[in-house]
């Protein structure tokens, strides 16, 4: 488990450090990201793009008995 987490560890900081050299790139630069910004989105609330996209698979046809 110890193993499995270090790995998933590593590819975030790698995809962090990966972002913030990107965004120097951008005219005008984009702001860079932290490991702390990364932790702060514990809360999957926070994830404003999953907040606005929520859809009431209710209502679809698929969702119905017998389809």
């Amino acid at each position: 488990l110890n193993k499995a987490l270090q790995c998933c560890s590593d590819a975030i900081c790698n995809a962090i450090n990966c972002y913030n050299t990107q965004t120097t790139a951008l005219n005008p630069p984009c702001s860079k990201i932290s490991w702390k910004d990364i932790t702060d989105y514990g809360f999957v609330a926070k994830f404003n793009l999953l907040q606005y996209s929520h859809n009431d698979i209710q209502s679809s046809a698929w969702s119905k008995p017998g389809h």
